[in-house]
């Protein structure tokens, strides 16, 4: 009669153990749910560019060197953008070449990846082309339209618009007049980071691109006017209450503020009406607009006078002498031009400013 209790005993226990083992079983992690508009893009969006090409980026292109796995460069990538489209360029060099390419530029998690190790797939990248290695071909470039990429938003980049960027190729080295059918190929990745870090024996890398902003730049804003003007020689030489701030020099010519008051007035004495217009315009450019070039409109005249006086002594000024070869009718007008241009660009109101030129 105890046989059917047993019976029982051993269903319970085997039913037992079989609810535990499904219960301890390790369970794959479940992927992060993904927004609904992220989706990786079709390969048809990546158009190969095959023959020569000039791209003017926006901003600045990124470049990153391209490795083989003993970490030897053998090239670069480069990555650009101008305002339509992303660029994906492939550089080797020596006698390195290239075969098979294959990119990716997007979303950090939407990157291909084999399901189980976590390890990039670089088969299913949706940028892909075949090349044959016997056409010697050292660089390649993809591009595919900004609007059709998806992006992750990062306060690094100004644009807070990131790609994750992987760029692999299939490399052969071969030596000058060497037969492209030999020789085995490689693998190159775009350094710097790896793409599953957590995998000792993969090495496959990538690195982040930030979007460059293609706005163009405002132009440089104009310069205020500025608002030049000047005192008139009475104002410098004949006002017992201004001090100037340094002594005019013309050449070799050095006039102290005593030596220029003892000079005043001209009377008839061309040359010191030279001297004293000439004076009047450095001493305010000097004292007066913080030594800003003086004007153009009046630069001429300006540098007539002080080529003439620079070829003068104290005096010289004093006795109206000067060298025969002097252009004297050049320098009378001259110094009347200046009287006239301070006459209008006087910094108050004087009216004496308009006499004596």
């Amino acid at each position: 009669m105890m046989y059917p209790i047993l019976k029982r005993n051993q269903i319970a226990v085997f039913a037992l153990v079989v609810i535990t083992i499904f219960s301890c079983k390790k369970q794959r992690p479940v992927d992060p749910p993904r927004p609904p508009s992220a989706e990786l893009p079709p390969s048809t969006i990546y158009e190969p560019v095959l023959s020569s090409h000039s791209v003017f980026y926006c901003g600045s292109p990124l470049t990153s060197n391209l490795k083989i796995k003993d970490g030897t460069d053998i090239g670069t990538v480069t990555v650009g953008n101008d305002d339509k489209y992303l660029y994906l360029t492939y550089d080797v060099a020596d006698d390195w070449y290239l075969g098979n390419v294959s990119c990716y530029a997007g979303q950090e998690f939407l990157i291909p990846r084999n399901p189980d190790s976590g390890n990039p797939d670089h088969e299913q990248f949706p940028g892909k082309e075949k090349l044959d290695f016997c056409d010697l071909r050292q660089t390649f470039t993809f591009r595919a339209p900004l609007s059709a990429l998806a992006s992750d938003n990062s306060g690094q980049c100004p644009s807070n618009t990131q790609y994750y960027v992987a760029m692999r190729a299939s490399v052969k080295q071969i030596a000058g007049g060497g037969d492209c059918n030999t020789g085995s190929e490689q693998a190159a990745w775009g350094a710097p980071f790896l793409i599953n870090p957590g995998n000792t024996n993969e090495w496959a890398t990538a690195f982040y691109y930030c979007k460059q902003d293609c706005t163009p730049a405002l132009p440089p804003a104009e310069p205020p006017t500025l608002q030049w003007c000047a005192f008139s020689q009475g104002y410098w030489f004949n006002k017992a209450d201004v001090t100037w701030c340094q002594t005019v020099k013309y050449g070799s010519l050095e006039i102290n503020q005593q030596d220029g008051v003892n000079l005043w007035p001209a009377q008839n004495n061309w040359v010191k009406r030279a001297f004293f217009q000439a004076s009047a315009l450095q001493l305010s450019m000097q004292c007066v607009n913080g030594g800003n070039p003086i004007p153009d409109s009046i630069a001429a005249d300006y540098i007539r006078l002080e080529t003439f006086l620079s070829t003068l002594t104290y005096a010289n000024i004093q006795n109206a002498t000067f060298p025969s070869t002097t252009d004297t009718s050049g320098v009378k007008a001259g110094a009347g031009n200046i009287g006239r241009w301070i006459c209008n660009n006087h910094c108050n109101s004087d009216s004496t400013a308009c006499s004596g030129f």
